[in-house]
């Protein structure tokens, strides 16, 4: 039986599970499930699946300028995550999102992802309908409506088997750190400078990463602890007021950036050896 080749996507997420020593199962089956999640692992004594879904470049070349909405097509992976996991209710169930080339899709967006789960992201402000007037003071960022998890209008939510949205992406965390630095003071040599501090220092290194996006609504939470290195990032959302409760960076803070490259460091000496 010839076996069918796994996507880009799948590719990148077990390149991350094994940069980070996550021991994994592709397509394992589950007693009781027809249907197969692309992963499984165990974490803290209990399964957790993942379903992993690319955004494929458009067929066509785009032209022009316009407005577009962004929120559409991570709905509707949304939904079909929410239905390959149907059968998945007692279990912690992740979505996996992976970018293969499409430049109207930013999953790596807080204001998009969040918007895309709570709903439309923009601003409020009491309106008096009396005089006509509004009070810019008291502007506030809220999830206006079209939200997959919940809305601000919805007694109850929708989706509350999904755990949580998960980014996986390849970065390249020293050139990302050179080039920040180099926007602040184009006066210094800044890679001679990184050269001399960080441990075998490589603009070029590629390194896996995800982003976490919690739903704030799920049946069983995705475990906090769980895709925690250097360069990852959670993300949360309170049910009741939709404010950002938690929000990460897409790189450490820079006073902790150089630890953390130090860190990889190591690991690559250690794993050199090793080889």
């Amino acid at each position: 039986m010839t076996e069918t080749p796994k996507t880009a996507g799948e590719i990148v997420f077990e390149k991350y599970l094994n940069f980070q020593q996550i021991p994994f199962e592709f397509e394992k089956k589950h007693p009781g499930k027809s249907k197969r999640p692309d992963y499984t692992i165990e974490w803290e004594d209990r399964p957790i699946v993942f379903d992993v879904k690319d955004f494929d470049p458009p067929s066509k070349l785009l032209k022009g300028f316009g407005a577009f909405d962004p929120y559409p097509p991570i709905r509707e992976k949304i939904n079909q995550g929410r239905d390959k996991f149907k059968q998945f209710k007692e279990y912690c169930c992740g979505l996996v999102l992976f970018n293969v080339g499409h430049p109207l899709v930013f999953i790596d967006s807080p204001t998009t992802m969040l918007g895309s789960m709570c709903g439309d992201s923009g601003f409020t402000f009491p309106f008096n309908t009396e005089t006509g007037i509004g009070d810019a003071s008291q502007t506030r960022q809220a999830f206006l409506g079209r939200g997959k998890m919940i809305r601000p209008n919805w007694t109850k939510p929708q989706n509350t088997t999904l755990s949580a949205i998960i980014t996986v992406d390849i970065i390249k965390p020293f050139l990302m750190q050179m080039e920040d630095l180099i926007a602040e003071d184009r006066t210094r040599d800044w890679e001679t400078e990184l050269r001399g501090k960080i441990p075998r220092f490589d603009p070029n290194l590629q390194v896996p990463r995800v982003i976490v996006w919690h739903n704030a609504v799920a049946r069983i939470s995705f475990p906090a602890n769980l895709f925690c290195g250097d360069y990852d990032t959670h993300y949360g959302i309170m049910a009741v007021e939709q404010g950002v409760t938690y929000e990460g960076i897409a790189l450490p803070d820079r006073l902790k950036l150089s630890e953390s490259h130090a860190r990889l460091g190591r690991r690559l000496k250690k794993a050199s050896r090793s080889q």
